[in-house]
């Protein structure tokens, strides 16, 4: 772990939950503190800086919905957790839309609290150095073939984000809706399909989760595979197109696709989460070759999709 601190606020209106969490959440990389309201955690932003903010969505006077809508319009990176039970559909995409990077399921389990905190910690630490690209893009194709060990050293979404947001003249809440999209079929490609563990092994701590990763990044019949990506920008279409395609096992798409047609909602449980996601966030969705390959399109405008396509 970086030598730096990171600094967390504890958000919750129950003055024993705040407490609670911030005692159980301790950390020596971790500086926590609670704030009991939403105007609270408003006040403790403006005198210090925070990295991750970890909010209860249901409060009096200001939800944690409300909060993170003030949150982006002067921290655009500042990480956002909401602790949430069941939610509408519409209630967690407009959270999505407006910037929140993860939701764990309420009565919290620390262990996924914690796993997410960590996920979110490394997002924040440097990355490659990045070129921008100068003057407006108005079409652009960006295709890479990469190994496995590439995901723990790069942060790819970071990378597209500030593609994204200095070269595009795209909305906060499409480039939002993107990035989580893209971020999720990034994962699949590499959890899923080039790792390939199993369900049981994706919800262990984050210590043991971490050390099973770099085992098997160190197995020859892992290391060789590679994933493949494709980025397509066409402004004069209003598109933006996402390949990705691994070496793994592929899945059963199909059943997938037929019980998202039947529920609503999106998932919060991690297996199931990402397709769903993908689904409920894009114009069309198409997937191939036994499901290693999944391809999203999204339009670049405002403009609300009239139909979803899926194939």
């Amino acid at each position: 772990m970086a030598d730096k601190v990171f600094n967390i606020l504890i958000v919750d209106d129950n003055v024993k939950n705040a407490n609670h969490l911030t005692q159980v959440l301790q950390d020596p990389d971790f500086y926590l503190e609670p704030a009991y309201s939403g105007r609270d955690a408003l006040q403790k932003l403006s005198v210090k800086d925070f990295d991750i903010i970890v909010c209860d969505i249901q409060m009096p006077e200001m939800s944690g919905l409300e909060l993170l809508s003030h949150i982006r319009h002067s921290y655009d990176d500042l990480a956002f957790i909401l602790m949430t039970e069941e939610m509408q559909q519409d209630y967690l995409i407009e959270a999505i839309r407006l910037g929140a990077s993860d939701f764990v399921r309420k009565p919290v389990d620390r262990i996924q609290l914690l796993k997410s905190i960590r996920l979110q910690v490394n997002k924040r630490k440097d990355v490659l150095d990045y070129l921008k690209v100068s003057g407006c893009v108005s079409q652009a194709e960006i295709k890479l073939d990469l190994p496995p060990a590439m995901f723990q050293q790069v942060d790819f979404i970071k990378i597209f984000t500030m593609f994204f947001r200095q070269n595009l003249n795209i909305s906060t809440k499409i480039v939002n809706e993107l990035l989580l999209c893209m971020e999720e079929m990034l994962y699949n490609a590499f959890i899923h399909g080039t790792m390939g563990l199993k369900q049981h092994e994706r919800t262990i701590c984050y210590d043991s989760y971490k050390k099973l990763i770099q085992h098997k990044l160190q197995l020859p019949e892992i290391a060789c595979k590679k994933i493949h990506l494709l980025l397509k920008v066409d402004q004069e279409q209003d598109k933006i197109i996402f390949e990705v395609e691994d070496e793994g096992e592929g899945f059963d798409y199909g059943l997938w696709l037929e019980r998202l047609k039947t529920n609503q909602g999106i998932q919060l449980d991690e297996y199931g989460r990402g397709i769903s996601i993908i689904y409920h966030l894009t114009d069309k969705v198409s997937f191939d070759k036994n499901g290693r390959f999944i391809r999203i399109e999204k339009k670049i405008s405002d403009a609300a999709t009239q139909a979803r396509a899926t194939v």
